[in-house]
């Protein structure tokens, strides 16, 4: 009967005010996600009823599985709120009728990074906040970086596809503007890569820091993600979500001027407009469709593929993740 009642007195400790299912404190074990994920994809027009940080931290599942452990330092730092707040406040969105006023009022406030878990559980936590399927978000991160946060090499470099890339042929002059605003936050890329040259996405889910000036002058010709997408996991997977959501509810208004194609409820659409910037043209497609093969594969649930890490180079040595 004690032994009853322990049982009993653990798992009512488990349940949440809201019903969830929450295994916060003791991890049950190492098993890999389930193969139909924890979350579901809510449709268009979902936005007013999507659940706030902590319960979404509730309703993660807790588990010791961990493929990606050169991530542990990202994924348990989070950013400070106050400048994530600055950043994107002195970066208007909404301006000659770009996006939704929704995306400043609502959207990109709502973005904060505030969780810290495994790989795994920052990207349940960033699908449940948007209302998306982490599934989703799992096959994204990994065709953008192969669920690796930030590597760098001995000597401070970042490994181009496994946590920065998208870096430009040749610099300008708003290049060497971009860069100087990066440097300033710890590394400066131009040493590794030369004059006015720096990576222009970063993070596990290739968030794009770069602003092209002809899209509209921001300061330092960055869009405000930087540098809470490189130095926390969970930031650059609610960022990623919040895209997809704001895309998805149809709140991206330029791609209404560029195709008339564009509408709410086309998430795969949004998903090829993350990679590409483009409306369902060649490449968006091209990205689309090794999203979704690497849905239907779920690469993550082979046993050997928590083995796989970016290879050592003769000349910079062998990668690490960031501290």
């Amino acid at each position: 009967m004690l032994v009853l009642l322990t049982a009993l007195l653990l798992v009512a400790a488990w349940m949440t005010q809201d019903g969830t299912t929450s295994h916060a404190g003791t991890d049950l074990s190492d098993a890999p996600p389930r193969a139909g994920g924890y979350f579901r994809t809510l449709p268009a027009r979902s936005w007013s009823t999507l659940p706030d940080d902590s319960s979404c931290a509730r309703r993660v599942s807790r588990s010791l599985w961990e493929p990606r452990p050169d991530n542990d330092g990202p994924n348990h730092r989070t950013p400070d709120p106050d400048a994530v707040h600055a950043a994107f406040a002195s970066r208007p969105r909404v301006t000659a009728g770009a996006y939704d006023p929704r995306w400043d009022s609502w959207l990109l406030p709502r973005v904060t990074g505030d969780h810290v878990g495994t790989t795994d559980q920052n990207i349940q936590w960033a699908a449940c906040k948007w209302g998306l399927s982490d599934n989703l978000l799992r096959a994204v991160a990994l065709r953008e970086s192969g669920w690796f946060q930030y590597e760098v090499y001995p000597g401070g470099q970042c490994v181009p596809q496994h946590g920065c890339g998208d870096t430009p042929a040749a610099s300008d002059r708003a290049n060497l503007v971009y860069c100087k605003g990066l440097a300033s936050e710890g590394h400066d890329y131009q040493v590794d890569l030369g004059t006015g040259i720096c990576p222009r996405t970063f993070s596990i889910a290739g968030v794009k820091a770069w602003q092209d000036p002809r899209w509209g002058a921001m300061p330092g010709n960055q869009n405000g993600t930087f540098p809470f997408s490189r130095d926390s996991t969970a930031f650059a997977l609610d960022y990623l979500g919040a895209f997809l959501r704001g895309c998805d509810e149809g709140w991206v208004r330029w791609l209404g001027n560029v195709s008339e194609d564009y509408a709410p409820g086309d998430l795969w659409g949004c998903v090829g407009v993350w990679y590409s910037g483009e409306w369902r043209l060649p490449d968006a497609h091209r990205y689309i469709g090794l999203v979704r093969r690497t849905l239907a594969e779920k690469p993550w649930l082979a046993p050997q593929w928590a083995e796989q890490h970016p290879p050592c180079s003769t000349r910079l040595g062998c990668p690490r993740g960031a501290p």
